[in-house]
């Protein structure tokens, strides 16, 4: 009997998908359409896709190159990486109607292994919050509740992945944006190392660095041969990250040795643990050990409180930035009309703040990093919660507010966490190892020494070996949900 008779889409992952277009189980056009009723279905409960593109998709398949991703159908963001032809909003009503005039050079790795490219996912406006409830979209429902929190900013790619229209979406990660996403509808997330994945043509780096690109998935090796695939230099990147020893795809198969395991003995930010997200951790303590690993207290020595007031500078500056630059390119004032309101109060604050104060704010990164690569000589591997919380109900962090200190103490409580990685370019990954007493996902995140992808790679397929999650399927999900 072929291992192909019992195919389905909806259990399907990218890879097996791949390997069924090639076996003849079903065409590129088919996956397509698949991808395309899932999406028809759902997403007006979802609002998770909020464009297509389907006369580029249908181009796309009149002449499909060869890869070992040939034909699968993907989606982007509405934000970084640009699509030529295709809209692009930033989740912003000043930009409605924006058409991009060149593709990111990520854009470009997926159309020369044939990754199919159906469309935009929703994103709160310039990716700047941990929730998706932009004012022009409208907000993205978790396909787990609807009522919760779909996580930010990635939460269309979220959304989309867990409800199985595609089996990956672009996203990127500034300060949890592809983790926190991930922890909130049970997916697998890995944010790449600074320099890991192209940022260009047109930047050079964003958020002063914080950001890497990557995607959402729900098997680890479908993460691994994504990063396989847009990994390497481009010209002029002003980051490298190492080169690795082996493929990502082939450490994701390999079971990791003994490793030491960090674990904090004292939270960042004095944040408050759920006590189900607490139960998680413990739970997976436990596991660490079943599988030979050594768990090791941890105290970093940076000063979580110095650097969050870094990174809150830092994307108030660039907030600053991306409000001008797009009032200017479109013609139309600075106002709630057309800006969210807590990123106009970014805007004022970042606005405020000197060159000096900057630079303070961009070293306190690298005094990060400087702390990671020392944290990194006493274990392999930190192991914290993803988001300190369950997915909390929509509405935090809310872009509406005019509030800046608001907003940005639900964004750093909720990215506590997450957003230390980023200042330090270190590779990080959510694993969907547990649910709620009510069913909600929760993430567990394990943080590598930067370069070290594969090292992730190599734990993250033991655990989902040992823990499997792909079974589970949200209430919201196309072919109909299974139990959790």
């Amino acid at each position: 009997m072929s291992k192909f008779s019992n195919f389905s889409y909806v259990s399907s992952d990218a890879i097996g998908l791949a390997r069924a277009i090639s076996a003849g189980v079903l065409s590129p056009a088919e996956a397509v359409s698949e991808a395309r009723n899932a999406i028809a279905a759902l997403n007006p409960e979802l609002n998770a896709v909020i464009a297509l593109t389907d006369e580029l998709a249908d181009r796309q398949l009149n002449a499909l190159p060869s890869g070992p991703l040939s034909g699968v159908p993907v989606l982007l963001k509405d934000d970084c990486p640009s699509y030529a032809d295709a809209p692009m909003s930033f989740g912003s009503r000043a930009a409605r109607g924006n058409v991009s005039e060149r593709n990111h050079e990520i854009v470009n790795r997926y159309l020369a292994n044939g990754l199919v490219i159906l469309g935009k996912t929703n994103l709160p406006e310039f990716s700047c919050n941990v929730a998706t409830e932009p004012s022009l979209s409208g907000r993205t429902r978790n396909p787990w509740h609807p009522e919760r929190s779909v996580g930010g900013s990635s939460g269309g790619a979220a959304a989309a992945v867990a409800a199985r229209m595609v089996p990956i979406a672009y996203a990127n990660d500034g300060a949890g944006s592809i983790r926190i996403p991930a922890s909130f509808t049970g997916l697998f997330g890995l944010r790449p190392s600074r320099g890991r994945t192209p940022t260009g043509p047109v930047s050079a780096e964003n958020w002063g660095g914080l950001v890497s690109h990557h995607v959402l998935t729900r098997s680890v090796r479908d993460s691994a041969l994504m990063l396989d695939l847009t990994s390497g230099l481009e010209p002029g990147a002003m980051y490298a990250a190492p080169t690795p020893k082996t493929s990502f795809l082939e450490a994701a198969a390999a079971a990791p040795g003994p490793m030491r395991i960090g674990v904090l003995d004292t939270y960042p930010l004095g944040v408050t643990i759920d006590p189900e997200v607490a139960r998680a951790f413990s739970e997976t303590e436990m596991l660490m050990k079943k599988l030979g690993h050594e768990l090791i207290p941890i105290r970093p020595d940076f000063d979580a409180e110095a650097l969050a007031g870094a990174l809150a500078d830092i994307v108030a500056v660039y907030t600053a930035m991306e409000v001008a630059d797009v009032a200017e390119q479109f013609g139309v004032p600075a106002t709630e009309d057309y800006f969210e309101p807590a990123n106009l109060a970014l805007k004022a604050y970042g606005e405020s703040l000197s060159a000096t104060t900057i630079l303070r704010a961009r070293n306190r990164l690298s005094a990060t990093a400087r702390s990671f690569g020392r944290l990194f000589e006493n274990c392999d591997v930190l192991m914290t919660p993803t988001v300190p919380e369950l997915p909390p109900l929509t509405g935090r962090p809310d872009a509406r507010s005019s509030s800046r200190e608001a907003f940005i103490a639900d964004f750093l409580s909720l990215s506590a966490f997450c957003h230390p990685a980023n200042a330090a370019g270190n590779p990080a990954m959510s694993v969907p190892l547990h649910t709620s007493n009510d069913g909600l996902p929760i993430g567990i995140q394990f943080v590598g020494p930067y370069g070290g992808e594969a090292v992730l790679f190599s734990l993250a397929g033991q655990l989902e070996a040992a823990s499997p999650w792909q079974e589970r399927l949200p209430p919201v999900c196309h072919g109909g949900a299974q139990s959790v």
